[in-house]
């Protein structure tokens, strides 16, 4: 009995001469497109279709280069689509398709100018065959106005494109900071911080949170004391932050969905005396299949590894003694930042050329457990001096993203070293940490 309703799918799924019959044609009509009340370079678009079936919206600023958003399953009638991608102050010429054929839009979408408070910078370099296939579009925070740690903030979370254009941006409150945004574990939304830093510095409880938000709609935000500085989350939604508030120096904290109150990891004092008790962190990333924390101390010039479900330090190099040694000795490590393991098992970081600064490099090291060493296998020159802040990350494509703060600049560069896209704010703002987004559409709230 069970074959005969796949016999009967069967004849339905092919035509009289056996082969599989077409979809029939989707007829669009009464294209047309009207900005978000809010985000001004986000358009509603709609259009009619005959029939159901499934549809793709794309848009073009450049010409030649058209990007899709997510196929929508169209309803016999009037559809209605939320469009991101096109910058602010841009006119994008639009269209509605099935397969090949294409519906194109009589008018196009009129972005207004991005906010006047909003740095915008330029780039100087972008080549497009040595940077495909990573993401199109940056996010990153950025400094209203200050390139060091002399500002009051605000800062603003924007995404910005490969030609520098950005495409949205969110501005925190009036004298707050944030420096570590993130695309969710969840993949649909992102996490940013806004944070006063010398209030969080001496302990202030009320003076952090994380903030959840869709590109166009705000999800919550989460109160968390201590923070200043960054935070990574869990794949059940769990947050973790270094805190000035509670207690041992520094410690490691983490709350969970719904929780009340927060759970210590890890403390400075207690956990690593070897440090002394000024440990101020830097950044923070967390590695799923080791279980483990790399935690980086700029005050100590140092950093650490903990193992989550224990609590314990698992080992540490840099200024405190005892540590990991250096292969070469002169490849060590100062005011590193963007510690981070790479899908190969190597720790990369931004650091210093020396403790005099100089220029910053990316390192990469091999961390050999049993002789407790680190040995340089990689490095590159950015050619820019960060006096504070700054971020690296290994792209999928074997490329190095390397965010250089307080010198406002952002660069990709090659295995060589060479710089295949740059960002070049000119100095004069403070950045926070970046990374690559495919489709900033897959960002936005879903649909109602």
């Amino acid at each position: 009995m069970r074959g005969i309703p796949l016999a009967i799918v069967a004849i339905v799924a092919t035509g009289c001469d056996g082969e599989a019959s077409a979809p029939d044609p989707i007829l669009a009509s009464d294209l047309s497109s009207t900005l978000h009340g809010e985000h001004r370079a986000f358009a509603y678009v709609s259009w009619t279709q005959d029939i159901a079936g499934e549809v793709r919206v794309s848009y073009t600023v450049d010409e030649g280069s058209w990007i899709a958003a997510p196929p929508v399953q169209g309803v016999a009638g009037v559809n209605e689509q939320l469009l991101a991608g096109v910058p602010y102050g841009s006119e994008a010429q639009w269209r509605v398709s099935q397969g090949d054929t294409h519906f194109d839009a009589p008018q196009p979408i009129v972005t207004d100018p991005a906010p006047a408070q909003l740095p915008v910078g330029l780039v100087p370099t972008s080549e497009p065959t040595r940077w495909l296939p990573e993401g199109r579009f940056l996010l990153t925070t950025i400094a209203e106005g200050g390139g060091g740690w002399g500002t009051n903030g605000p800062f603003w979370t924007a995404i910005f494109d490969r030609a520098g254009r950005p495409i949205w941006a969110q501005r925190t409150r009036l004298g707050t900071w944030s420096l570590y945004p993130t695309v969710a574990q969840s993949g649909d939304h992102i996490l940013y911080d806004e944070f006063d830093p010398f209030a969080a510095y001496s302990g202030n409880a009320d003076a952090a949170q994380i903030n959840r938000t869709y590109l166009d709609q705000s999800i919550e935000s989460i109160s968390t004391p201590g923070f200043h500085h960054a935070f990574v989350e869990h794949a059940d939604g769990t947050l973790a932050w270094g805190s000035r508030a509670h207690g041992g120096g520094e410690a490691l904290v983490e709350k969970a969905p719904g929780q009340d109150g927060e759970t210590v990891v890890w403390t400075c004092n207690d956990d690593w005396p070897e440090a002394s008790y000024y440990c101020v962190s830097n950044c923070l990333y967390y590695d799923a299949d080791r279980d483990s924390y790399l935690y980086s101390f700029y005050t100590v010039e140092s950093v650490v590894e903990i193992d989550r479900p224990t609590g314990t330090t698992m080992w540490w190099a840099g200024g405190v003694s005892g540590g990991a040694t250096f292969e070469p000795a002169d490849s060590q490590f100062y005011w590193q930042h963007g510690v981070s393991w790479t899908d190969a098992g190597t720790l990369l970081v931004s650091t210093h050329r020396s403790a005099n600064g100089e220029t910053n490099l990316a390192r990469e090291y091999t961390y050999d457990e049993s002789a407790n060493t680190l040995t340089e296998i990689w490095s590159y020159d950015a050619n820019a001096l960060a006096n504070t802040n700054g971020d690296t990350w290994r792209l999928r494509n074997g490329n190095t993203l390397h965010t250089l703060g307080s010198a406002s600049q952002i660069k990709e560069v090659d295995a060589d070293g060479q710089t295949v896209w740059h960002l070049d704010f000119n100095g004069t703002r403070l950045l926070g940490r970046s990374e690559w987004i495919t489709d900033p559409n897959t960002l936005l709230a879903p649909a109602q």
